[in-house]
């Protein structure tokens, strides 16, 4: 039970996914180069994450699931709604807004055990620091309201978070167009998120995908059973649109050609699509949830789910 705050944060958003817990302007900031939301609400409907989660309980097992979640007041598999990552690209340079339903106080009082904890204050609100994040720097969190939480690497990070949740920072006029466009490409998003590539070049390695894209939307989520992950990249110019076009056909070509011993994954690569429109270029990529649970781990489709009607 020597587990971190961030430790367990890092559990939940890794395993789970009401109300859709979706993107809120409000909360990310002005200065923001990157946005990642988790719609985990929206995964937990999903039969994608009704099945994984059930898997995680066998596996994991039931009683043990529920002595953490006594203990660290919270069930990292159903207490978080959603959470909007978004940062500069600068390292250790992002803030979390995380809407959940944890019980705070026990959460804190479980934080207050780690040797590493400090407490420190940002007005009226609570700033925690605990845990080694491995560069013997802590985390830091602050239960701003009863149902939010905001995480970051640095006390001042956290500072600007808390200000953002309360109407007081510099937030965003208005999110990406081409964010909103991503969360429209399934029926059930629980994953999407946008770069600015040209804010970010210094920090991209790939000389390619800086001299070709200007910005890039990314979505995953489920229509009618079928998995979708989408993703949008916003060209230099219509010429880049093409090569790019170009280069992305001949990779799933190439992948088709090199699976001719596997027809189950030669078979999946059939729903991958490119389009392009003038400067844009989309991949687009559907199969049956079943088919990728096949594909992925047998024992996942074994799990009898009978998800509720909307």
């Amino acid at each position: 039970m020597k587990k971190t705050l961030f430790s367990i944060v890092a559990l939940a958003l890794s395993l789970a996914t009401g109300q859709a817990a979706t993107i809120d302007k409000a909360n990310i900031s002005k200065d923001a180069k990157f946005v990642v939301h988790l719609d985990l609400d929206a995964f937990r409907a999903s039969k994608i994450g009704t099945t994984v989660i059930e898997k995680i309980r066998e596996d994991e097992g039931r009683e043990k699931l529920d002595a953490l979640a006594e203990i660290i007041g919270f069930d990292p598999l159903t207490a978080i709604h959603g959470a909007t990552m978004f940062g500069t690209g600068e390292e250790d340079d992002g803030i979390i807004v995380m809407k959940h339903k944890a019980d705070n106080a026990k959460l804190l009082a479980f934080m207050k055990l780690d040797e590493h904890y400090r407490k420190t204050e940002h007005g009226k609100h609570e700033i925690h620091g605990a845990g080694d994040r491995g560069d013997g720097k802590r985390g830091y969190v602050s239960f701003v309201n009863a149902t939010t939480a905001v995480l970051a690497a640095s006390r001042e990070l956290a500072a600007e978070g808390i200000d953002l949740v309360n109407g007081k920072g510099a937030a965003v006029k208005q999110i990406p167009t081409s964010l909103v466009s991503a969360g429209k490409k399934a029926k059930n998003t629980f994953l999407v998120a946008y770069a600015n590539v040209e804010d970010l070049k210094e920090h991209i390695d790939n000389e390619s995908v800086n001299q070709m894209a200007k910005r890039v939307a990314f979505v995953m989520g489920e229509s009618d059973e079928k998995f979708i992950l989408s993703i949008s990249v916003d060209a230099l110019d219509a010429d880049a649109a093409e090569n790019m076009e170009t280069m992305v056909n001949g990779l799933i070509g190439f992948a088709k050609l090199s699976q001719d011993e596997n027809p189950e994954v030669k078979d999946i690569l059939k729903g991958l699509k490119v389009t392009r429109n003038e400067a844009n270029v989309s991949v687009h990529f559907s199969v049956g949830v079943d088919k990728l649970f096949e594909l992925i781990d047998p024992a996942l489709k074994e799990i009898d789910i009978d998800l509720p009607k909307p």
